[in-house]
């Protein structure tokens, strides 16, 4: 699909979007391929998810879903709300103490009533603030992962003095990005060039909508390494805008606890290129904050196979 084509589809989505989600039941609005019979099909459509869907009959005129808006189709997804993953105890993956830590590994944050305590170590980054040392290494997760501003992060679940890495330096949690990150307190304990289960990092990508229908992967504290595909762009999901949903893909792609995973494109040109940052879920759904919007809020730069090494 030409670029002119996909902008004409977004702008449509944005002109629509607050009546759409003023709507009863309705929770998100995104861009994505029409569904019939079960079957994605090749159509672009503004997608509108619900709570409850319901026949068009049921509701009164000026508070139906149009089967088109300005000429593009609409489809209508029942899912719950997306929420926000709250890190829980039970079987998990990647919790093995890592040294040094790699990215996909679990974290953990005593008294931290939001996120449950766990959380997952992303990859690492840089800050590029003028008044921070370039050479600083700084493990990127979630904003909701660090409820407080000094929040002391262990690697695994620990209460141990050695197994204090990080302390959180600072968290955007913008209407773009649930985002946040950590100092660690040893450059040599940062595994900077690996993501358990998938290997390098090996850049970023800035998703098209002819990327839906890709396949992803992900390393994350509970459900460590899994697949799943692009589904939708550009989603308005209550008080985020432009996320990215992503679909499972014959297993479960993500769940409570993966929190702060950074996701790769599988393959292609863009092999191992990170997306977005995975924040939360609902059913066969995840849904994650646009890399490049996380590393221009936070003021960071991945830290990839090809920048890995420290001045």
């Amino acid at each position: 699909m030409d670029q002119k084509r996909c902008e004409a589809i977004q702008a449509v989505k944005n002109k629509y979007c607050n009546w759409l989600m003023s709507l009863k039941n309705v929770h998100c609005v995104a861009v994505g391929f029409k569904e019939k019979d079960g079957k994605t099909t090749d159509e672009p459509a503004i997608v509108v998810f619900t709570t409850k869907k319901e026949p068009n009959q049921d509701y009164p005129k000026n508070e139906r879903i149009p089967a088109y808006l300005d000429g593009i189709p609409t489809d209508v997804v029942e899912l719950p709300d997306f929420q926000t993953y709250q890190g829980e105890q039970g079987a998990v993956e990647n919790q093995n103490k890592f040294r040094p830590v790699p990215g996909g590994a679990e974290i953990y944050m005593p008294n931290s009533p939001f996120s449950g305590g766990f959380c997952t170590l992303g990859m690492f980054v840089r800050s590029i603030r003028p008044q921070d040392n370039e050479n600083d290494i700084y493990l990127l997760a979630n904003a909701h992962c660090f409820p407080r501003p000094d929040q002391s992060i262990f690697q695994p679940e620990s209460h141990e003095s050695q197994d204090l890495i990080a302390y959180a330096s600072r968290t955007v949690n913008s209407e773009l990005v649930d985002g946040g990150i950590a100092q660690m307190l040893n450059n040599s304990e940062a595994l900077t060039t690996e993501i358990v289960g998938i290997g390098a990092p090996l850049g970023s990508y800035d998703l098209t909508m002819n990327n839906i229908g890709d396949l992803v992967i992900k390393s994350g504290r509970t459900t460590g390494t899994t697949v799943g595909k692009i589904a939708y762009l550009y989603a308005d999901a209550d008080d985020k805008r432009d996320q990215i949903i992503i679909a499972d893909v014959e297993t479960m792609f993500s769940d409570h606890g993966d929190s702060g995973s950074v996701v790769l494109m599988q393959g292609g040109e863009y092999r191992h290129h990170v997306i977005g940052l995975l924040w939360g879920g609902a059913l066969n759904y995840t849904i994650l904050s646009p890399i490049f919007a996380v590393c221009e809020e936070l003021q960071v730069s991945l830290i990839t196979s090809e920048n890995s090494s420290v001045s």
